[in-house]
């Protein structure tokens, strides 16, 4: 009986697996066939919805990602074909209440300049422009617009920039956890969040002239977007924020009014037969720029930089893994119809021995003579500048945070919180130093000197191979290395990038080193390649489809002991993650930027 039973159990689970890789597979033909584009009209409002974060990588891999905010490089693409199309009469834009960072916005403004250009109006709505909260950088952009329309209700948050930097050296007293850590060169304050309290007079300097550099393109952009002087605009901030009523009289922007109002407004300037059209449905129903020309590998590396592949999962978007990165770059190599390799990075760094990994492949690129153009967004710090520095040729916008040419690494020791927990730790070890990277206990005796030495090999070492691949001498490195950060405008005038740009500048830079016309068609080949709905599919029914467990500070699952002692001894939890040990030592400082 209890086979015939387990015989049952099996055929009902067996059809049970079918009726799911049945319903899930037609879910996926369904969306796959959704996707076929309805004929686009002949007069066309494009409209841009600015309500999600604005990702600047590539297509979504997850099965079920759910609803994504805008591409930045499909916005870019599509007012560029919207430019030269006769169909398109303007642009409506409609911008919630999502955080950009200032380099986004600078890529974001040269495409609506590029586009008003042409000769057609770009109008912006928004319902509130940070009048709570702070909403410079998202003023920034709205500068660009011809027209600026505003719902009465809401406000105009321009009050400036400012850079926070947590500290947890006083809840690490009160846990009496020590921490052990090392810096190379002074300006490398990450670690300074564990082992200080406030900063450091030169991780001041450095952030204040980063801040600094940053506020003024912002005041810049505004000031030639209004119409208005500089110093102006430094008035204003320094009064802001601002109601709906008092931004108009101040010229902010130019209209009050709602949605409704907006769109009816933006249609009436295109004539009566125009239509609304969606950015992502006017990209599907065109041939997009890059599809056709010159095949150029366009390579993405996003995210804090770690070693394996950080392929992601069906709820997960694929991280910057090493050997995945790498993986693409040596297909690029070896496929002779890719002419160059275009690498978009996004990286506030990670561990040194995974950035050297990628330095690696873009070494063997140049070898191979494939030229690599590097185009920074936002970031591209620490590892994501140790891992650009190889590239022909690197673009960042101005605002880009880059540079921090340092290293960090340590741990911290966590011996007498385990006694106030009422928790004993024994052990054994063969070898005087097989304990050393213990966050129970210290460095035994002579370890401390040997990971100094670790710190010290690589920072000569990235400062070597900063020299060499940006034709430096070691006076010139030396003045902007020591774990400076600069802006991407500070980085050219300092020589560590060769233009201020977006895409566009960067594949410009590309046909120039291959050879080709400045207005030569280049097709952009994403690498990895992109997986069908089928392959992702398949990648849920292996498994794979289960998000990562969080790593905790001793590596346990769920809660871990430092957030259980903070609980018990009534501590706050805001920045605990500070506690847990880095991702890398090639990283940027903790900030938090404001605006």
């Amino acid at each position: 009986m209890k086979t015939l039973w387990k015989i049952v159990i099996g055929f009902l689970a067996v059809v049970g697996g079918l009726v799911v890789v049945v319903t899930v597979a037609g879910i996926v033909v369904s969306l796959t066939l959704a996707d076929r584009p309805a004929p686009l009209p002949e007069a066309i409002v494009l409209q841009l919805n600015l309500d999600r974060a604005v990702r600047d990588g590539p297509p979504p891999q997850q099965v079920f990602a759910g609803r994504q905010g805008p591409n930045l490089r499909g916005i870019v693409e599509g007012l560029e074909a919207a430019s030269a199309d006769d169909r398109v009469a303007g642009l409506a834009v409609y911008m919630g209440g999502q955080q950009l960072s200032i380099a986004m916005a600078q890529e974001l403004r040269a495409a609506i300049d590029d586009f008003r250009a042409s000769g057609k109006f770009a109008l912006i709505f928004t319902e509130d422009l940070g009048g709570i909260g702070g909403g410079t950088i998202q003023y920034y952009l709205a500068s660009a617009f011809d027209e600026v329309w505003l719902q009465p209700s809401g406000g105009v948050g321009l009050i400036g920039m400012a850079i926070e930097v947590p500290f947890a050296r006083g809840l690490l007293e009160k846990l009496e956890v020590e921490p052990r850590f090392g810096q190379r060169k002074e300006y490398k304050s990450a670690v300074e969040s564990l082992t200080r309290s406030s900063l450091s007079d030169p991780a001041r300097e450095n952030l204040q002239t980063l801040l600094d550099s940053l506020f003024g393109q912002a005041v810049a952009g505004i000031a030639g977007g209004r119409e208005i002087g500089e110093a102006d605009v430094r008035e204003m901030v320094n009064n802001g924020p601002y109601l709906a009523r008092e931004a108009l009289d101040l010229g902010l922007v130019d209209r009050l009014a709602y949605w409704d109002e907006f769109i009816a407004d933006a249609k009436g300037r295109a004539g009566e037969d125009a239509e609304e059209v969606l950015m992502g449905r006017y990209l599907a129903g065109i041939d997009r720029p890059n599809r056709t020309g010159t095949r150029v590998a366009l390579i993405h590396g996003r995210g804090t930089i770690v070693s394996g592949s950080a392929d992601g999962g069906a709820f997960e978007e694929p991280g910057f893994g090493a050997h995945r990165i790498a993986k693409a770059f040596s297909d690029a190599i070896e496929d002779d119809e890719i002419e160059a390799i275009l690498f978009r990075i996004d990286s506030p760094g990670g561990s040194y021995i995974a950035s050297d990994i990628v330095w690696r492949e873009i070494r063997r690129a140049g070898e191979a003579g494939k030229p690599v153009v590097a185009s920074m967004g936002g970031t591209a710090a620490s590892g994501g500048y140790f891992v650009a520095m190889p590239a022909d040729r690197i673009v960042a916008q101005p605002g880009t945070v880059t540079g921090s040419i340092g290293v960090f690494g340590g741990k911290v020791v966590t011996a007498r919180l385990w006694e106030r927990l009422g928790i004993t730790w024994d052990g054994l070890h063969a070898g005087d130093r097989a304990a050393m990277w213990s966050f129970v206990q210290d460095f035994p005796p002579g370890a401390e000197e040997r990971f100094a030495a670790m710190l010290d090999f690589i920072y000569e070492d990235f400062t070597a191979k900063a020299m060499a691949d940006r034709a430096m001498e070691a006076d010139q490195i030396d003045a902007v290395a020591r774990g400076r950060v600069w802006s991407g405008e500070d980085a050219l005038a300092h020589g560590l990038i060769d233009a201020v740009g977006g895409y566009r500048t960067a594949l410009a830079e590309m046909r120039d080193l291959i050879g080709l016309e400045p207005d030569a068609p280049i097709e952009l080949v994403l690498m990895p390649r992109p997986l069908s709905p089928f392959e992702q599919l398949a990648r849920v029914l292996d498994g794979e489809a289960s998000a990562p467990a969080l790593a905790t500070l001793l590596g346990a699952e769920g809660d871990g002991v430092v957030e259980q002692a903070a609980r018990e001894l009534g501590l706050p939890a805001d920045d605990l993650d500070l506690l847990r040990p880095p991702a890398g030592v090639l990283q940027m400082p903790p900030l938090r930027l404001r605006y």
